[in-house]
């Protein structure tokens, strides 16, 4: 049985399908990262830098949740696309069903347990005595919009594994602009500080959730309908789920770490600039890598669809063009870290001194982006396939093989320098991983669309 609207996934031409669904999900993602980039600007601005560094303390928690949200909703996407291009709409329901089962459970298990476990997060970020208020007011509020944005994520993954590109852009901005708005009201005119930064996040992941359950609600049959038996956990489509998404949560689960192990480092060899310098780096890095993660996105429903209905020469067709697309982002990106540092930096703050660290921790991390596209969608395209342990293994080579002994080396040795330096080198010998099992993977789709392989 075919899904209404989705046939186009295996017959429009592969260059003019993934520029279609890549370019609206590119937006969305860039979107998405002006969570935090429009926090660090309200922040940097209204609160200094103290608030920001603040708000990093949070990071490692923020990257905990969204590990959660994406393993569900890249694996709850992939199967659902995959079920779709199979024709087999009850398997696509449970996947949904089950997806939504995931979110609110785990999303409301984190938030309690991060606020009962409040003081001891704080300790192990080890927050100076002036950074610790800022940090402890954005995380008592932030935890809560868990649930919400891991149902979010849940949903518009699956609205995009539809092939409804535009509307997964649609519900990105008018979260997003909500979010602005209430940036600047609470931390300007009510002067909330990093506690309103957060509410404010809080509030525009919940309107991104009303708004696709309205879509859902509104849709006729042309988006994926559920019952309340598609809602009772099954194991079976729960182990597709999490499999296919578990390398998306070692890569931001490792996240957590890496960044706590970040912070704990620049601490040591650094100062509380170097820490909020790491707070704006990041984000402006993660903005960077929206646009590629989009690339992915855009990928996902033509690769699993054609991969399901056994259209090989297609399938292989859109993994070529989306590591070239990607690949080009991230050189873009590299060129304008190296050429405007100082310009990018000094949107977030008027301080000369934590501009100067920025520009100098910029350049440093961003040594390594030219070949950071080619490694996220060469890990994408074994999420689409359904290929979990090949995935697994490529996000646990970057963000623990290689980078947390790189970070116990380094910085012992070079100081602060050594961890930025971290960065660049995990990113390259990480890429050659992926060009490798990449390489095999298209040799054996090969085989098969010649027929010597059944």
């Amino acid at each position: 049985m075919s899904f209404r609207g989705s046939e186009f996934l295996g017959s429009e031409p592969v260059g003019r399908l993934l520029m279609r669904l890549s370019l609206p999900a590119m937006v969305g993602m860039f979107v998405q990262a002006t969570y935090n980039m429009v926090d660090a600007l309200f922040i940097g601005w209204g609160v200094g830098p103290l608030g920001l560094a603040g708000t990093a303390m949070a990071f490692p928690v923020q990257f905990l949740a969204m590990a959660f949200a994406t393993m569900g909703g890249v694996g709850g996407s992939s199967l659902v696309s995959r079920s779709i291009g199979a024709g087999d709409r009850e398997t696509a329901c449970y996947a949904f069903g089950n997806l939504m089962w995931f979110a609110w459970t785990f999303g409301l298990i984190m938030a309690v347990g991060c606020h009962l476990a409040l003081g001891q997060i704080l300790g192990l970020m080890g927050a100076s005595e002036d950074v610790l208020p800022h940090g402890r007011a954005y995380l008592e509020v932030i935890i809560w919009g868990f649930p919400l944005i891991m149902a979010g994520i849940g949903m518009n993954s699956t609205v995009r594994a539809q092939g409804r590109a535009k509307l997964a852009m649609a519900t990105m901005l008018v979260s997003a602009g909500t979010n602005v708005v209430l940036d600047y009201v609470f931390i300007f005119p009510l002067g909330m500080g990093v506690r309103g930064a957060a509410l404010a996040t809080v509030i525009s992941q919940g309107v991104m959730v009303v708004w696709l359950m309205v879509h859902f609600a509104l849709s006729g049959g042309r988006m994926l309908s559920i019952g309340v038996r598609h809602l009772v956990p099954r194991w079976g489509v729960l182990r597709q789920i999490l499999g296919v998404g578990s390398s998306e949560f070692v890569r931001l689960g490792a996240s957590a770490v890496v960044v706590a192990l970040v912070v704990r480092s620049l601490q040591r060899y650094g100062s509380s600039d170097a820490v909020a310098a790491f707070g704006v780096v990041n984000r402006v890095v993660a903005l960077a890598f929206m646009p590629i993660i989009g690339v992915g996105q855009g990928l996902q429903p033509i690769l699993g669809y054609n991969y399901g209905a056994g259209k090989m020469d297609r399938a292989i067709r859109a993994i070529k063009l989306s590591l070239l697309m990607a690949s080009g982002l991230s050189t873009l990106a590299f060129v304008l870290m190296m050429i405007f540092p100082r310009e990018i930096f000094s949107l977030f703050t008027p301080e000369e001194a934590l501009i100067g660290v920025g520009e100098r921790t910029l350049r440093t991390m961003g040594l390594g982006f030219p070949v950071v596209g080619f490694q996220v969608a060469g890990t994408g395209v074994f999420q689409a396939m359904g290929k979990g342990l090949k995935s697994f293994v490529l996000s646990l080579s970057r963000q623990v093989l290689l980078f947390i002994p790189l970070l116990l080396v380094l910085p012992p040795a070079m100081g602060l320098k050594g961890v930025w330096l971290v960065y660049p080198l995990s990113d390259l010998i990480s890429a050659i991983i992926t060009g490798v099992m990449l390489a095999l993977q298209l040799r054996a789709l090969g085989r098969i669309e010649d027929g010597k392989v059944m």
